[in-house]
């Protein structure tokens, strides 16, 4: 077995706790950017929801890093964690494209930032007044069917992110991908 963070997103109040204990325990500053866990608003809908890493069995931001800085391990107490380490990144930020659900995040001077349970003991769960976040031991079985979901939930991002941003990628990169494929003079 082992644990991982679950949200029950009607609870989210938009308070904002979980990023400033992330950020100050991260941190020892009270800065909501450096923070690890997100809270997404929409004041218009009138609903607030965190935004986390998945810790996926297969992370596209382990993939597509070049030096190996994001690994897979696990907490002391088992737990299985995708982690950057931060002496090895270079910045390049390919983690944070690559990453379907946005919890790669990049800070100067910090460089990759992500979720890594804090070592087992979660910041942001323990000050969630409001029952938002839980840290929660699975069984194989509901690890399974969190595996399951977790692997849809990319495939359907990975496809909306394709689709809508093909066109742009292209026109941004032209010039750039036109220089590194340019043709020899003759």
């Amino acid at each position: 077995m082992s644990r991982s963070i679950l949200v029950a997103e009607a609870n989210c109040t938009g308070c904002h706790s979980c990023e400033l204990a992330c950020s100050g325990f991260k941190e020892g500053q009270f800065i909501p950017e450096h923070s690890r866990i997100r809270v997404i608003q929409d004041a218009l809908e009138g609903w607030s929801r965190p935004a986390l890493c998945l810790q996926c069995d297969d992370p596209m931001c382990m993939a597509v890093c070049p030096v190996g800085a994001v690994s897979m391990t696990e907490t002391p107490e088992g737990d299985r964690v995708v982690a950057v380490d931060a002496k090895q990144c270079i910045g390049c930020r390919r983690c944070v494209v690559a990453c379907p659900v946005g919890a790669m995040d990049f800070a100067p001077g910090l460089k990759a930032l992500k979720c890594d349970l804090c070592g087992g003991s979660p910041k942001c769960v323990q000050f969630c007044f409001y029952g938002c976040l839980h840290f929660v031991e699975l069984s194989q079985a509901e690890r399974a069917q969190r595996s399951k979901k977790v692997e849809r939930l990319l495939n359907r991002m990975a496809a909306a992110i394709a689709k809508r941003d093909t066109y742009r990628r292209r026109r941004d990169s032209s010039l750039g991908a036109a220089r590194v494929a340019q043709a020899p003079h003759h």
